[in-house]
């Protein structure tokens, strides 16, 4: 029975998508740049020989929205295939990379802070070498 029903995620799970979202060049003295959505940070983006790059691909997956998140870990323990964590600040993580979008860590979450990406809910920070994030984008052309 329980190798069915990882079966059916499994199939659920290759109806994922991935988007790639766009932007111009960037200008400012920052660190990493970062794709957020909610408050959570779906992305982060690394300058390469000292730019950075102006599209990333962002997979479609489940995200905790963090100023939701009591630290109950109730769905860690729901995830069928481990893709959940507790941060050090006690906040779930899911790793976008694993996620197979099954959705029952949504479902099990008693304050309803764990949500599917979407891509119009998205925004483009970037963060310099003290943390400070300053949006830089809202709204993309994604492909």
């Amino acid at each position: 029975m329980k190798s069915t029903i990882l079966i059916l995620l499994f199939a659920i799970a290759a109806v994922a998508g991935v988007f790639t979202f766009n932007w111009g060049p960037v200008d400012g003295d920052f660190s990493v740049l970062e794709i957020q959505s909610k408050g959570a940070v779906v992305k982060t983006i690394c300058p390469e020989d000292g730019l950075f790059p102006e599209s990333a691909e962002v997979i479609e997956a489940y995200f905790v929205i963090p100023d939701g998140c009591i630290g109950c870990g109730i769905c860690v323990n729901q995830c069928p295939v481990d893709a959940i964590v507790m941060t050090e600040e006690n906040i779930a993580y899911i790793d976008p990379e694993l996620c197979i979008n099954c959705g029952l860590c949504a479902s099990a979450c008693p304050t309803s802070t764990i949500e599917l990406l979407a891509e119009d809910e998205c925004a483009l920070y970037g963060v310099d070498a003290e943390g400070n994030a300053e949006l830089l984008q809202e709204g993309f052309e994604v492909e």
